[in-house]
């Protein structure tokens, strides 16, 4: 069995260490798959990713890949990594350059696939703060996992934690939308195409990812502007695929619904505590988002980072 696993990195190179590293340490219980890397770097004047390529190559049977792709953004590099690998592996997973994969990641994946037969198999990313967080932080769970039981039944899936069968990849041609390059939400913008067309995606419980969680996201108004975000992704995308004419005042509907749900909870945060009042404000922002998204507006979160 051949698995192509997918990074696409962007100036963290400790991260890019780290994860390899992580994956050199897989373990598999039974018959290992052979592995190789594709590491596209959105950089390519950053010379240090390829250095640490090269230095990382021999740890994998199937080699470490590296290219360059000088179109800024998240969907980019990620096709570029898919248009390298679909024709020459069974199986393609993704990782972030900013996660580890613990120890038994791959092979959880690849059973929960065995089992279900599925195209898509996703599992939970947990927090790894960079440093300690606020008591609010963990009380409030923020940046918790989600949790379903093994063999789930899902509709989205999620970059940082997936394998997808390469044979779908290829019978379809889908790819990332490059519009979204740069406004995020393009990983749910896929997977919702990949669902649409025919996709089954299980949720593989013990294959864990974890996450780097840097300080300056660990605060009420980054979380806040994250969930705005996100509302905006997730209503233009519903906009866009929707079967039905009545999408726009359905989606208006939530955001108000959303809107209200997160005054009221806001207000509660007044004697419950900062926990309730951010996760209030989570809420508005999500429906003020979704309002804008369904209308086409974008928010280019990933601009200044790229």
């Amino acid at each position: 069995m051949r698995i192509s696993v997918c990074i696409s990195t962007f100036h963290r190179h400790e991260g890019l260490e780290a994860v390899l590293q992580s994956v050199k340490a897989l373990d598999f219980p039974g018959e290992t798959p052979e592995l190789s890397i594709v590491v596209v770097n959105n950089d390519p004047d950053d010379a240090v990713p390829e250095s640490i390529c090269s230095a990382r190559s021999g740890d994998f049977p199937g080699g470490i890949t590296y290219l360059t792709e000088h179109r800024r953004g998240l969907s980019f590099p990620r096709n570029r990594a898919l248009d390298h690998a679909v024709a020459n592996c069974d199986f393609i997973a993704f990782i972030d350059d900013d996660s580890i994969a613990r120890p038994g990641w791959l092979a959880e994946l690849l059973k929960v696939q065995a089992t279900t037969d599925a195209d898509v198999v996703t599992g939970p990313v947990v927090p790894n703060y960079e440093v300690a967080p606020e008591p609010w932080l963990v009380d409030g769970g923020f940046f918790a996992p989600q949790v379903f039981p093994t063999g789930q039944v899902m509709k989205h899936a999620f970059t940082n934690n997936v394998i997808i069968k390469s044979e779908f990849l290829q019978r379809t041609g889908l790819r990332f939308d490059p519009n979204r390059a740069l406004t995020g939400g393009e990983d749910t913008h896929f997977f919702k195409r990949v669902h649409r067309a025919g996709a089954t995606i299980v949720w593989a419980a013990d294959s864990i990812v974890e996450d780097l969680v840097i300080e300056s996201r660990m605060s009420a108004d980054w979380l806040v502007r994250r969930q705005r975000r996100e509302g905006m992704s997730t209503g233009s995308t519903d906009r866009e695929l929707a079967d039905s004419v009545l999408v726009v005042p359905v989606i208006l509907a939530k955001s108000v619904v959303w809107i209200g749900r997160g005054s009221i909870r806001y207000l509660v945060g007044l004697i419950k505590g900062r926990a309730y009042r951010v996760r209030g404000r989570m809420w508005i922002a999500w429906g003020v988002g979704l309002g804008l998204g369904v209308f086409g507006r974008t928010y280019a979160e990933y601009l200044e980072e790229r």
